[in-house]
């Protein structure tokens, strides 16, 4: 069931940025640096994928756009110049260049009613509608973050083609907001606070086609194959809802009488409680956990199947 949207204009989203990979060899690079393959991209799709450290551990989240020949890779922009000097490291003799698309400002432009959250807190911009000009659309990146949330990346003029005006202010709990559409849809996020904490498979890429099992090698790709085929994922990333309180901050812990059992991945308040996506022991899927202040986490579902063992 979607709720009814209002009209709003295109609005900011500062917390995402854009790398742009260019040259000849752009996706023959980005193909022996990331989870997925990246040769997909030809078809138009916006791809999920992960970079990794050699111990498999994931660095960031990228989704990943080819336009006119290059690459434009949405991440958040706390980790944008981190990721580039990463990626710089590899480059050799590729003919390949790497940089921080700082003209671009990434927006939301929702071309339809948006899945809803759980809870009155999401209204606002979980609610808004606002087509992107075909003509402004045809001059922007836009990446197909989710159902219903298109993402665009666009200059100032084009900002000022969709909305008459230079971008917009920032919506006020613009994150807070966005990170709860993602955790309903079970859609993780990485962060510098959790920047090579989980291997891929414990934040459910696997299951979100963000991994290629057959494309070959990548960095950290043994230890990802090794996980997958060897039955050892011993943790899964799940939903949760808390009492109204303060928000866990990354890493937290969730407890199950007195042992951890989960680390918190990403929180959103909302008007029914905070809302968690965390990586979970798979012995205490389902079981009802506490955070170390002593509130209960309930479990809440998925929209998609995670096996309660692997």
């Amino acid at each position: 069931m979607n709720h009814s949207t209002e009209s709003m204009p295109p609005t900011p989203l500062p917390f995402l940025g854009v790398l742009r990979v260019t040259g000849p060899d752009a996706l023959g690079f980005l193909q022996g640096q990331l989870t997925s393959d990246v040769r997909l991209l030809a078809d138009g799709r916006t791809q999920l994928a992960a970079l990794n450290t050699p111990q498999g551990r994931v660095v960031a989240l990228l989704r990943l756009r080819l336009v006119d020949g290059e690459v434009y890779a949405l991440m958040p922009a706390e980790l944008l110049e981190s990721v580039n000097s990463l990626l710089r490291r590899f480059v050799l003799r590729s003919k390949v260049q790497l940089q921080v698309a700082e003209e671009l400002q990434v927006g939301w432009a929702v071309t339809g009613t948006v899945p809803p959250t759980t809870g009155a807190g999401a209204r606002g911009l979980a609610h808004a509608t606002s087509p992107m000009p075909n003509a402004a659309a045809q001059s922007a990146v836009v990446f197909g973050y989710a159902p219903g949330r298109p993402v665009f990346a666009a200059t100032a003029d084009t900002w000022r083609s969709i909305t008459g005006s230079d971008p917009p202010p920032v919506h006020p709990g613009v994150q807070n907001q966005w990170q709860a559409l993602d955790i309903a849809a079970g859609l993780p996020q990485v962060f510098a606070a959790t920047s090579g904490a989980f291997v891929p498979q414990m934040l459910n890429l696997d299951l979100l086609d963000a991994i290629s099992f057959t494309k070959g090698c990548y960095t950290g790709q043994e230890i990802v194959a090794r996980t997958q085929h060897l039955g050892r994922i011993k943790r899964r990333l799940y939903r949760y809802r808390l009492p109204p309180g303060p928000e866990p901050a990354p890493l937290a812990g969730l407890y199950q009488d007195a042992a951890k059992v989960a680390e918190v991945l990403m929180s959103a308040g909302l008007d029914d409680g905070v809302h968690v996506l965390a990586v979970t022991s798979l012995e205490a899927q389902g079981s009802a956990l506490r955070t170390e202040d002593g509130r209960a986490a309930q479990p809440m579902d998925l929209p998609y199947p995670v096996a309660s063992h692997d």
